[in-house]
């Protein structure tokens, strides 16, 4: 029987968390937890070295150098992996929107799973994220695609398409937000808020700048402890961090130690 495209997704997005928790594992093994044969996880190595992870063979043994190592978000991979940890996050978040919010979104794509929660709230939504005109959402929340460049494709097969530049950001410094709720490419207490993208720090910033109210975080396990080139926000401009039971404890310490509330989702 040939494997889904979302199984072969699904076992990436799990060969990299059991090589960010553990460094290194035998071929041997991974096969044995796949149920498939060693030749395929050597296959799926050589593909993710090719996304861009830092990740090898030597000696039947996988590696990760987990200095090297970022997720990737810009492509189909980075959108579905961890879909069930972001859709629990997403859930989360969209109890904490109230009757009457105006809410910033990003593009990421955590973020845009919250839409379809929403529900009889009379609540306005302020993104820059492209793919939202395509989720389903509620008959009383309305949505307010900000104008700018755009970035990314769905014909070439890049799962992110977004607006961003100065037009985008001009659009954000005219609104004040109750509420904005950001994904990351990384949050940490060494390096606060990063993202891999150079076109994204402007807009977060602004976002952020332009928010009345508390700033949320939704980041799964992946992003937790990373830290990315872009910089655009200090842990002391978050409220609150949304993430799953997959994080890095010893992190989320730190990141609460500066002052941030920390909510692990759960079903």
């Amino acid at each position: 029987m040939k494997t889904s495209k979302e199984e072969i997704i699904s076992r990436h997005s799990k060969i990299i968390h059991y090589l960010r928790k553990n460094n290194y594992i035998k071929v041997s093994e991974l096969a044995g937890i796949f149920h498939v044969s060693d030749t395929t996880i050597r296959r799926d190595i050589h593909l993710l070295a090719n996304y861009g992870e830092a990740i090898r063979c030597k000696n039947n043994v996988c590696i990760l150098d987990i200095n090297r190592s970022h997720p990737k978000f810009d492509n189909e991979t980075g959108a579905s992996a961890c879909s069930e940890e972001k859709d629990i996050i997403a859930q989360y978040a969209a109890s904490l929107i109230e009757d009457g919010d105006t809410v910033f979104f990003n593009s990421s794509s955590t973020v845009l799973r919250i839409i379809p929660y929403i529900k009889n709230k009379a609540v306005t939504i302020i993104t820059n994220n492209g793919r939202s005109l395509f989720t389903d959402r509620d008959s009383s929340t309305e949505l307010v695609l900000i104008g700018g460049e755009v970035i990314g494709n769905t014909k070439m097969g890049n799962a992110k398409m977004y607006t961003t530049g100065n037009l985008a950001v001009e659009a954000i410094q005219k609104i004040s937000s109750t509420k904005c709720i950001l994904g990351v490419s990384g949050i940490s207490a060494k390096g606060g808020l990063t993202s891999m993208a150079v076109q994204d720090p402007a807009i977060n910033q602004a976002m952020i700048q332009h928010c009345d109210g508390p700033v949320i975080i939704v980041a799964d396990h992946r992003k937790v402890g990373i830290q990315h080139s872009f910089f655009f926000g200090n842990l002391s401009d978050v409220s609150c961090l949304i993430t799953d039971a997959d994080s890095d404890m010893t992190e989320l310490e730190k990141i609460k130690e500066a002052g941030v509330e920390v909510v692990i989702a759960d079903s």
